[in-house]
């Protein structure tokens, strides 16, 4: 994929750091690695990889620079692909960052931000919830996700951040469990997604609407790619 970059690009400096560790439940990673069936996960998970090879570098209004993920990060997130964006509106001053990863269930149903920023110097600020969020919004069909506010702690140098993140097995219906690893036991596959905006000034219903607006007009977009490699799938099957 190219990479799009402009005069308004924010530039390195507006970076949000996305990290994540992996933490394993013994229990249900034995369940997985013995009745997932490796074959179908491996095949399941290389169609997600070519969906998000499909995403553009730009859409809707939003212009977009790439941020890459260390070999750390792809490492412990068991990370297949990715699609991780800085992005900006020329008109209207959005700015935030997507990221969109497909991959191991048992790596990427690992711990969400209130673990993994703590890592870059962030820690919660206030309580993480699940937030319903409309068809509207999600693409066409209501989603849950998580939604948080984190702070940099005392003498760390970093912008505070407002959140977004949740879990998919199809890419369409989003969710936000409690305790994502239980919950998607059986699962061949799964993409993770994170919307994150500054919450500098931390007025907070601009954050939302900002993400909210990025959602609504990317998600569009990643159904339209699961689309066209369902497409090329049915062909290939039928030749």
């Amino acid at each position: 994929m190219k990479t799009t970059q402009g005069s308004d690009s924010p530039g390195k400096g507006f970076y949000l750091g996305l990290a994540a560790v992996v933490t394993l439940i013994g229990g249900v990673t034995l369940v997985q690695d013995r009745f997932l069936g490796r074959t179908l996960s491996n095949e399941q998970m290389s169609q997600a990889a070519l969906v998000l090879g499909l995403l553009p570098d730009k859409f809707g209004t939003w212009q977009t620079e790439h941020r890459e993920m260390s070999e750390s990060e792809i490492r412990q997130t068991g990370t297949k692909a990715y699609y991780s964006r800085v992005v900006w509106q020329s008109r209207g001053g959005g700015q935030g960052t997507v990221m969109l990863m497909c991959g191991q269930t048992r790596e990427l149903s690992a711990h969400p931000p209130t673990v993994c920023f703590e890592g870059v110097g962030l820690t919660l600020d206030g309580e993480a919830k699940a937030v319903r969020l409309p068809a509207e919004t999600m693409g066409g069909q209501e989603g849950e996700l998580m939604a948080a506010h984190f702070k940099p702690e005392r003498g760390v140098n970093k912008n505070p951040v407002f959140v977004y993140w949740g879990w998919s097995r199809d890419g369409r219906r989003w969710e936000a469990p409690s305790v994502p690893r239980l919950s998607f036991v059986g699962a061949p596959f799964l993409y993770k997604l994170y919307v994150v905006r500054d919450d500098t000034g931390r007025s907070g219903t601009r954050q939302v609407e900002v993400c909210d607006q990025i959602l609504k007009e990317f998600l569009p977009e990643f159904h339209a790619a699961i689309d066209r490699v369902a497409a090329e799938q049915s062909v290939t099957a039928a030749n």
